[in-house]
């Protein structure tokens, strides 16, 4: 199943598969070394990368979607993955997206986020949460552009590549909810994917 973003031509978005994790491994070990979008300080082999995606942290509880160009090139990924661990939390959802450098600025980051936040509603989660380390006027952009508003700033929040970073956090409610409302089950990715 794949997806064509409308205002992104060429792309295609579609879920993860096993032969994306070298790619999307590749992806956040340059981030990992060089930059400060992932505060991991080791890199980690695709295998890895792989049993996270199977894991609870990833699979039919949380999507991992990947954009390729017409050719089939990897652009990104976007993911979901749990905001905390108590069950409390269960229907709030941390989202993360990584492009790479060539196709940054060109609406894969949108594409990733519409498909993954429409994903996240289907599934039946209530709030989606986002962490960017500031400054990052184009990642700043790209969460504001998805609706997402400011919920608070951890200043500073880590320390990485010999400087502290903050990060802000963005939220967007995925539905309304009444207070003493039941949000339901969380349905599987595959139940709802399209």
């Amino acid at each position: 199943m794949s997806s064509t973003a409308p205002d992104s031509p060429g792309v295609r978005v579609r879920p993860a598969e096993p032969r994306d994790m070298g790619p999307i491994a590749a992806l956040l070990n340059d981030q990992i070394l060089h930059g400060r979008a992932h505060f991991g300080v080791a890199t980690e082999p695709p295998e890895a990368v792989e049993a996270q995606w199977r894991g609870p942290s990833g699979g039919e509880r949380y999507p991992w979607i990947v954009a390729e160009d017409d050719a089939g090139r990897f652009l990104g990924f976007a993911r979901g993955h749990p905001w905390k661990a108590r069950e409390a939390y269960d229907w709030t959802v941390e989202a993360g997206v990584y492009i790479e450098p060539h196709a940054r600025g060109t609406g894969v980051g949108k594409a990733l986020y519409r498909r993954l936040f429409d994903t996240l509603r289907a599934q039946g989660f209530v709030i989606v949460l986002a962490g960017v380390t500031v400054p990052n006027p184009a990642s700043e952009r790209l969460h504001e552009s998805m609706g997402m508003s400011i919920a608070g700033a951890i200043a500073p929040a880590g320390y990485k590549l010999g400087r502290w970073t903050a990060v802000r956090y963005y939220q967007l409610m995925l539905r309304e909810l009444g207070e003493d409302e039941d949000p339901g089950p969380i349905r599987p990715v595959s139940a709802v994917w399209a």
